[in-house]
């Protein structure tokens, strides 16, 4: 019965984020007791109250380009859709374009960027963040920063890893280059 349970979890997983579920599931059959542990992070990964929604999306955006740029960056374009966010926000956010961006939405882009380039341009912003959304805020995009790059991470080291693709938003097709690499 459990094993139904959770069959049906992964098949709506994979309908919602448009992406296979197959690392969870591999994930499940080598390490029980890893796979309920990450069961239990994966809350945290959609956790928003401070936060507008564009500035959430983005800065996930930013962090899952930052470790990949295949199937779990799709998969964060695919949720930003989902809720709500604008094909013009999520074009700009997967390219880069700052300009196309409002000033708090391009400053939580630009934060998680520097964060997870470890460039102290971060400490620079924060004081903006914490004026517009509180340390809430920043501590709500400091989470969407790190969980979106745990997914990514685990899914290469259960050689789920996939080389880079086009990213879909909306009726258009995106070319994004692969992250840099620290040598």
């Amino acid at each position: 019965m459990l094993n139904t349970l959770l069959e049906r979890m992964f098949k709506a997983q994979e309908r919602v984020t448009g992406e296979s579920a197959d690392f969870v599931r591999d994930l499940r059959r080598a390490s029980p007791g890893g796979f309920w542990r990450f069961a239990f992070f994966t809350p945290m990964a959609s956790y928003r109250r401070a936060l507008p929604v564009e500035a959430y999306a983005v800065a996930k955006i930013a962090a899952s380009h930052a470790e990949d740029c295949g199937p779990c960056l799709q998969t964060t374009v695919n949720l930003a859709k989902a809720d709500g966010v604008s094909d013009q926000i999520i074009r700009a956010a997967v390219l880069g374009d700052v300009a196309a961006m409002d000033e708090r939405t391009g400053t939580a882009f630009a934060f998680a960027r520097a964060v997870c380039a470890h460039d102290f341009a971060s400490e620079e912003l924060r004081p903006k963040l914490v004026a517009w959304w509180g340390e809430a805020g920043v501590a709500e995009l400091s989470l969407a920063i790190c969980s979106s790059r745990l997914f990514p991470t685990l899914k290469r080291g259960l050689g789920h890893g996939q080389a880079c693709q086009r990213i879909v938003v909306g009726a258009e097709t995106l070319h994004v280059a692969a992250p840099a690499r620290a040598a």
